[in-house]
């Protein structure tokens, strides 16, 4: 029995048309590939905010430390006092956790919290609340000194606003900036971020991996 020879390549056609369907497809695929990866929008770098004044205060451990011994370093600033029964807990909390995740990026990325209560918040005061919250020596400094001194770095200089001590009956009504600000190794302020919003944790870490990329 003969095969009709037209009926015998039928199926060869069909495969090979299927076959360059599928290469076609594939090809479609790869350029829209190419076309979304170019399109992508990168992250936007931290912006520029102006440099932090060189400074050096008393820190919780009873020793002189500023910008001297952070350079290179980034870092983290919040602003707290011991007396604090509002937002410093917070404040306080969130920074704990921060400690915490950047422990995990293998990076010296150092915090540092600024007491806007400096003639009460001694360093024996400090370590006391350093404990409370775990502070990691070495990593976590707390720093108090001079009225003045904490004002030249705090208001001139990171634009955070404290309330005179002097001007509020109760010391616990004393108000201040709540705002975490990121320092690149420069001194550079590269960032500030609301204490109160859900996502300003990942918001920092974000930025941090950022400078990390830019070689801070």
């Amino acid at each position: 029995m003969t095969r009709d020879a037209n009926t015998d390549s039928a199926p060869r056609v069909w495969m090979r048309r299927l076959m360059r369907l599928w290469v076609g497809l594939l090809g479609m695929a790869l350029v829209a590939a190419l076309v979304v990866a170019s399109t992508d929008p990168k992250p936007t770098p931290p912006e520029d905010y102006g440099m932090v004044p060189e400074f050096a205060l008393k820190s919780h451990l009873d020793r002189e430390f500023g910008t001297a011994d952070l350079r290179g370093n980034i870092w983290v600033a919040n602003f707290i006092f011991t007396r604090c029964k509002t937002v410093c807990p917070i404040f306080s909390t969130k920074m704990a956790e921060l400690q915490g995740r950047i422990a995990e990026v293998g990076h010296d990325v150092q915090l540092v919290s600024f007491s806007v209560d400096p003639d009460y918040d001694t360093p024996a005061v400090l370590a006391q609340y350093a404990t409370q919250f775990t502070a990691q020596a070495g990593r976590w400094h707390f720093l108090t000194g001079p009225y003045q001194a904490i004002r030249s770095v705090v208001v001139d200089g990171m634009k955070m606003y404290i309330q005179d001590a002097e001007s509020v009956d109760r010391p616990e009504d004393l108000m201040h900036g709540s705002h975490f600000v990121l320092v690149d190794g420069e001194h550079t302020i590269r960032g500030f971020y609301n204490v109160n919003n859900a996502d300003t944790l990942d918001k920092v870490m974000e930025d941090i991996n950022h400078l990390m990329a830019e070689g801070h």
